[in-house]
């Protein structure tokens, strides 16, 4: 007699997007010209002293350049409209209480080689992401955490191929505790905020550039 399956769920799913950024050329042609004007130079080198004075990383990134770039209005306004759109087809697999997305909050990353982000979550938001600009080949992949810390400790060893392959990264979605995102230039990810994550150092010469971004799903009374 064949078993019966009555039911199976895949319980606490953590959610993980990757979209295509609309008119990628366009924008990065803009994100550079931005780059190469004086006072985002003055900033980057002025951030550059500051870390190499004090020796300590920011909150999120260790070397890396971080730029808000707010005088660029027009820059800033048609990236948070494209990520807002991308939250509200997130939002429709969400059973939530009605409201809206607000703050949304991006900031350029400039990474030179060898700069890097170590583990880190961003609190105080309901959804973060990433805009990739521009990634040269070896420029660091994002990596996220399994949140459950007692999963590896308390389930069997997945499979190796390989003796030195990583014991907590797996292509079966029941036994990894690492996903990793292989970045691609023009792509745009979101993923929940609490979720832990880093970035490999930059190991290419050239520089790798990206927009971070925050946001916050504001519920009406």
């Amino acid at each position: 007699m064949g078993l019966t399956l009555y039911m199976k769920k895949d319980l606490f799913v953590t959610d993980f997007w990757d979209f295509e950024f609309p008119y990628h050329d366009q924008f990065k042609k803009q994100i550079l010209d931005y780059l190469t004007k004086d006072k985002a130079q003055k900033h980057i080198n002025d951030f550059s002293a500051s870390l190499d004075d004090l020796n300590t990383p920011s909150l999120s990134s260790y070397g890396g350049d971080e730029l808000y770039f707010e005088e660029e209005k027009g820059l800033q306004s048609f990236f948070k409209t494209q990520v807002k759109k991308f939250l509200k087809k997130i939002e429709l697999e969400h059973d939530w209480h009605q409201g809206e997305w607000t703050n949304i909050d991006p900031w350029l990353n400039v990474n030179q080689k060898g700069n890097f982000n170590p583990p880190h979550a961003h609190p105080a938001n309901d959804y973060s992401g990433c805009y990739y600009v521009s990634c040269p080949e070896n420029s660091g992949h994002i990596h996220f955490l399994d949140p459950r810390p007692q999963h590896r400790f308390s389930s069997p060893n997945p499979k190796k191929d390989k003796k030195e392959d990583n014991w907590y990264s797996s292509d079966n979605k029941y036994d990894t505790s690492v996903f990793t995102y292989k970045v691609k230039e023009s792509r745009i990810v979101f993923f929940p905020s609490w979720l832990m994550h880093y970035v490999d150092p930059n190991r290419n010469e050239c520089l790798r550039i990206s927009i971070p971004f925050n946001a916050r799903y504001t519920q009406y009374e």
